[in-house]
């Protein structure tokens, strides 16, 4: 899969290259009464005709901006309703353009098509076939997640280096310098406004962790280690607790969900650590056997700073990291998900 550029997205729709089976779609004209495209949709011999902007992404202020100025252009053309095309629209995008009373169609065969009186059109579930690899989808990868991170938890900051404190506070590093990048790319996303220079406030969350999960990926690890330690579960966390002083380990997002929701998980403890699993080992002097039959605990050697970032009691991973092991996970996994992201989302935050 690739990134569509401005060029080949309007070379493709010239081409015809527009399809979401089975709507018949026309491209009639181009740049009519200022607008990028006049197309005709058809569907089980009833059809209606769009004025249409051309938009390379769906992001929060590109959709605005470009409802705004689709209504106007419609507006010119008789009977012409708006429409918007972009590479690629979520189910959760379709409906904000229902909602507003704007069609839509993409290039990955996605659509959303009303003409009142005539026919409503809804096709979605097909993937993302370009991919946004822009500032702002970066803003949710890597360490500089560490701001998106904090900003969930606290929700607004009198000043751009007290976010920074906030990091540092929960076990983070990341740069002034690197905050500030990440704080402009997170405001054109519309997830929080700057009152001024320095203040900063949440005003979608929902953004935030939705950028979490799109952007996330597994955490790099070196070794890992299965096998069964002698001694009971509970002794055994216990003894993990006292060797852990150093924020050197932390249970995994899936080994902590327990602690945010009803989930039983495997029966075994599994965790991030920062030194190889035979060091650790050897520091809880216990008798151990790599074996996968009855196994107790699964260590993972992990530098990867944000799977220790705003560690809990009891070795519990931040309910954050909980969320999008879980989210990634299979069907029973996602519902229990579900219940953390409720919980992260009602969190009112603290003013810092």
């Amino acid at each position: 899969m690739r990134k569509m550029s401005k060029v080949n997205f309007e070379m493709m729709l010239r081409d015809g290259r527009l399809a979401v089976p089975p709507l018949e779609i026309r491209v009639l004209a181009s740049q009519r009464q200022g607008a990028d495209a006049l197309v005709d949709v058809a569907w089980r011999g009833r059809s209606g005709w769009f004025v249409a902007e051309l938009r390379r992404d769906a992001k929060p202020l590109t959709l605005k901006m470009a409802i705004e100025q689709v209504r106007q252009y419609a507006g010119k053309v008789e009977q012409a309703r708006p429409m918007i095309i972009a590479p690629y629209f979520s189910r959760e995008k379709l409906d904000q353009l229902l909602e507003a009373g704007v069609s839509a169609i993409d290039f990955s065969g996605n659509a959303v098509i009303d003409v009142p009186g005539e026919f409503l059109f809804y096709k979605t579930g097909n993937p993302n076939q370009y991919p946004d690899s822009s500032p702002i989808r970066s803003a949710y990868r890597g360490d500089g997640s560490l701001v998106a991170r904090v900003l969930l938890l606290e929700r607004q900051f009198s000043a751009v280096g007290k976010i920074l404190d906030a990091i540092r506070s929960r076990g983070g590093a990341l740069t002034l310098g690197m905050v500030s990048k990440v704080l402009q790319r997170l405001d054109a996303d519309l997830a929080i406004e700057r009152p001024n220079r320095n203040a900063v406030r949440v005003i979608q969350p929902e953004r935030l962790l939705g950028g979490l999960l799109e952007a996330y990926q597994t955490p790099k690890s070196q070794t890992t280690w299965l096998g069964k330690v002698a001694l009971p579960t509970d002794e055994l966390l216990a003894k993990l607790r006292g060797i852990a002083s150093d924020g050197g380990v932390v249970r995994t997002g899936e080994a902590s969900a327990i602690e945010y929701a009803a989930w039983a998980g495997e029966p075994l403890i599994s965790c991030y650590c920062r030194a190889t699993p035979t060091a650790l080992l050897e520091r809880l002097g216990v008798e151990a056997k790599e074996t996968r039959a009855f196994a107790n605990l699964r260590l993972i050697q992990s530098e990867d700073q944000l799977v220790y970032f705003d560690a809990r009691p009891n070795l519990a991973a931040s309910p954050i990291q909980a969320y999008l092991e879980m989210a990634s996970g299979d069907k029973r996994q996602k519902e229990v998900a579900g219940q953390i992201r409720s919980a992260i989302l009602s969190a009112t935050g603290a003013t810092t």
